[in-house]
């Protein structure tokens, strides 16, 4: 059954397929993919270690089902002026073969339980491009409440309750 877990190295084959893909599409197209698979243990024990990034603590998870890796989640435990335009305090992709298939809103609920659970977050903002109709679908099912559109980006939240006013 796909959970979040820390980042392993038990997913190695799967990830690195995941990443050739995401590179050959143009998503991540700097990707050191022949870099990584050749020290996959310390990419991982990096990313671990990597607490800090666009200004605010982070944490990384994988989506994974058993040794296969599905996708990944960044969570930014505070928001800057700049994440509070564009990339709020959830971000994630999940694996181009593994699309479609129900995983991002998986993903994104047992990451809204995570958020709450262990970091104490109430209210969540998420954003996307206003274009992207997957992720806007996904975070609606997940109970996102459209605020606004800034620049081509849509900006949610996501209520600690049903029916409680955005911040």
């Amino acid at each position: 059954m796909p959970q979040l877990a820390t980042p392993t190295t038990l997913v190695r084959e799967s990830f690195l397929e995941a990443v050739r893909d995401l590179r050959d599409e143009g998503w991540l197209p700097q990707f050191p993919v022949e870099q990584v698979s050749a020290d996959f243990e310390s990419y991982v024990r990096d990313l671990i270690l990597d607490t800090r990034g666009w200004g605010v603590p982070i944490t990384t998870l994988w989506y994974v089902d058993g040794e296969t890796y599905l996708g990944t989640v960044i969570v930014r435990h505070g928001l800057t002026p700049e994440l509070r335009r564009r990339g709020g305090h959830i971000g994630y992709h999940v694996a181009p073969r593994h699309r479609r298939q129900g995983h991002a809103t998986a993903l994104l609920a047992e990451t809204i339980g995570y958020t709450r659970r262990a970091l104490g977050l109430t209210w969540l903002l998420l954003t996307c491009d206003e274009r992207n109709a997957a992720s806007r679908r996904v975070i609606e099912a997940n109970a996102g409440t459209l605020e606004d559109i800034l620049d081509g980006e849509c900006r949610y939240w996501i209520a600690p309750e049903p029916g409680t006013t955005a911040p």
